[in-house]
C-alpha cells in the first residue's frame, strides 16, 4: 500500500485532488492510503511521525510555504526518499524546486489525466529502482518498500509478508517471491520462512534476531546455510 499525503491549505483543492487519486486506484487497482494536512508544520509532524511514499505539497501556503518544507524535509529530516510533487497555480518556482530534489509539478487546477501521467511515471520510477516490492491481492496492486520488508512466512496457500509498518497476505509461491528477490539479500532461515537478510540484527546458532526485536527460528535443515551466509557477510554468530 502507498502511503500518500497531501498538504495544502485550500481544503477543496485536496478534497478534489483525493477523489482523483482514489479514481486512479480504481483504474489502475492500485491501493493507497490517503492522509490530508492543511499546514506545512501538520505535514512535518507526521513525516516525523511515519514513513511516507509520496507528498503533494501545495507551495503558497501561510506561515511556512512548500518550497521551506520540502528544504526541512531533505535537510533535516535527512528524508531523500520521500517524492514530492509540487502543486501550484504559478510556474515560476523551477529553481527553488529544483533544489530540494522535487519528483514533479502540476499547476492548479489540476486535471485528472495530469494526475493519471504523474502517478504513472511515479509507479514506473519506483518499480524500476527495485524500491517496491508488488504483489496482487483482491483484485489490486499492492506495494511496500522493499527495505522495510522483514520477513515473508508461507502458511498453506497464502503468503504473510511482514513489514516495519504491518503484515498483509496475498496469494502466492515463497519459491516465486524467492526467485524474485534471491539477488536482493533475501533468503531462507526456514523451509517456509524467507528473511530479508538487511533487517537481521543478530545471527545465532538456531535463531535469527530482527531489528525490531523478533526473533525467528532457524530450522535445523537451514543452519548449515545461514552459518555459511553469516559467514560471507560478515556477521559473527
Amino acid at each position: 500500500m502507498m502511503k500518500i499525503l497531501i498538504c495544502d491549505d485550500d481544503e477543496l483543492f485536496s478534497e478534489d485532488l483525493e477523489k482523483k487519486l482514489e479514481q486512479y486506484e480504481i483504474n489502475h487497482r492500485d491501493e493507497f492510503d490517503i492522509h490530508v494536512v492543511n499546514h506545512g508544520e501538520e505535514a512535518l509532524q507526521k513525516l516525523k511521525e511515519e514513513q511516507w511514499d509520496v507528498l503533494f505539497l501545495d507551495i503558497e501556503m501561510p506561515n511556512i510555504n512548500g518550497v521551506e518544507v520540502g528544504t526541512r524535509v531533505r535537510e533535516q529530516l535527512q528524508n531523500y526518499g520521500l517524492k514530492i510533487i509540487y502543486v501550484s497555480s504559478q510556474r515560476g518556482y523551477a529553481m527553488d524546486l529544483f533544489k530540494v530534489d522535487t519528483f514533479d509539478f502540476l499547476i492548479k487546477p489540476v486535471k485528472y489525466e495530469e494526475l493519471e501521467e504523474v502517478m504513472n511515471k511515479l509507479m514506473n520510477t519506483l518499480n524500476r529502482s527495485g524500491e517496491m516490492f508488488v504483489y496482487h491481492k483482491k483484485g489490486q496492486t499492492a506495494r511496500c518498500k522493499m527495505e522495510d520488508i522483514l520477513y515473508f512466512e508461507s502458511q498453506l496457500k497464502k503468503t504473510i509478508v511482514v513489514t516495519r509498518q504491518k503484515t498483509d497476505e496475498f496469494y502466492a509461491s515463497l519459491k516465486d517471491i524467492y526467485e524474485e528477490l534471491k539477488d536482493k539479500r533475501f533468503f531462507y532461515c526456514h523451509k517456509s520462512i524467507l528473511v530479508n537478510y538487511d533487517r537481521v540484527a543478530e545471527f545465532h546458532y538456531d535463531k535469527l534476531v530482527l531489528d525490531n526485536g523478533e526473533e525467528l527460528e532457524i530450522s535445523q535443515a537451514k543452519r548449515k546455510e545461514v552459518r555459511k551466509l553469516s559467514s560471507e557477510m560478515g556477521m559473527e554468530q
